[in-house]
């Protein structure tokens, strides 16, 4: 039997990877981080324990992998400095993507749930990754809120993340309660730029 190519190694590797990543969210959306094992994702994935370790040192890294990943998915969207549309459509295409990741990241969405009551999200928040995400994430809105007329965009800012966090969690939990999410989305933006827009849109 011929030794593998080069080229073939690293496919297989990659797919080992993703198989990885997968079985990992899933499971962890489901079970916890902590409550999770390697040997239920090395069953999960399809693969031997020890070959995890070829892709990932630890679990944590499988984790770390995981929302670098939703990270690098997501990021682009709020990335609105250069945006020279009216506060208000920035305003609407932050809300809507956002909550947009309910229906289109259920259970990356849900493993956010889940690691606010582990001991592993302070080690996630650490990392320089996240860190920055979140950073800009602020920023972002901040910067939209103060253009809308905000005394206090900081203050204001933290108030809507929060507002995103219980959003998030109720439609996780029992999503037919609840109006669809563009209908809410659009809501939201009415309810927040009727507070502070300073001029018509």
């Amino acid at each position: 039997m011929s030794p593998r190519s080069k080229k073939t190694s690293l496919l297989m590797r990659a797919r080992t990877r993703e198989a990885i990543l997968a079985a990992s969210l899933e499971l962890f959306a489901k079970h916890g981080f902590s409550a999770t094992t390697t040997e239920q994702i090395a069953r999960k994935a399809g693969i031997s324990k020890g070959l995890i370790f070829t892709q990932f040192r630890r679990k944590q890294d499988i984790l770390l992998a995981i929302f670098e990943r939703m990270i690098d998915k997501v990021m682009p969207s709020f990335l609105l400095q250069r945006d020279a549309r009216p506060p208000k459509e920035k305003l609407q295409t932050l809300v809507t993507t956002w909550l947009k990741l309910i229906e289109t990241e259920p259970l990356a969405v849900r493993l956010t749930l889940q690691l606010n009551l582990d001991d592993a999200y302070r080690r996630i928040v650490r990392s320089k990754k996240w860190k920055q995400y979140a950073d800009d994430m602020t920023r972002q809105l901040k910067s939209i809120l103060k253009e809308l007329g905000s005394n206090n965009p900081e203050f204001d800012t933290y108030l809507l993340m929060f507002l995103f966090d219980g959003i998030v969690a109720n439609y996780t939990v029992a999503p037919e309660m609840f109006p669809p999410i563009d209908t809410l989305a659009g809501y939201m933006v009415r309810m927040l730029t009727t507070r502070w827009d300073k001029a018509p849109t």
